[in-house]
């Protein structure tokens, strides 16, 4: 049994998920809050500027999907209908276990 929520969803890192409507790749997880980072290559790249304002570096947008629905006490139904059905369970096993 996996001992971190990042040892559990690893494989997941480089999927390809749909999410709230949005589609992506999975790029991180975290544990705090249960989230994963998702990244999209259909996305433009965004030039980052320093505090003077002058271009720095280009980076491809990423945003943070939370792992729970929005009762908070379930994996996010996304998520659900995505993952192999094994992993679906322990993920919200895990998530639902917090002794």
């Amino acid at each position: 049994m996996p001992t971190s929520l990042i040892q559990l969803l690893e494989p997941l890192i480089g999927s390809t998920l749909t999410i709230d409507h949005r589609r992506g790749t999975v790029i991180d997880i975290l544990e705090d809050p249960p989230s994963l980072v998702m990244s999209s290559s259909e996305s433009q790249e965004e030039i980052r500027l320093d505090h003077l304002g002058r271009p720095q570096e280009t980076t491809v947008p990423s945003w943070t999907v939370s792992l729970f629905s929005k009762s908070g006490n379930a994996l996010h139904p996304d998520l659900q209908r995505q993952l192999h059905p094994d992993l679906a369970v322990k993920a919200h096993e895990f998530l639902n276990n917090k002794d």
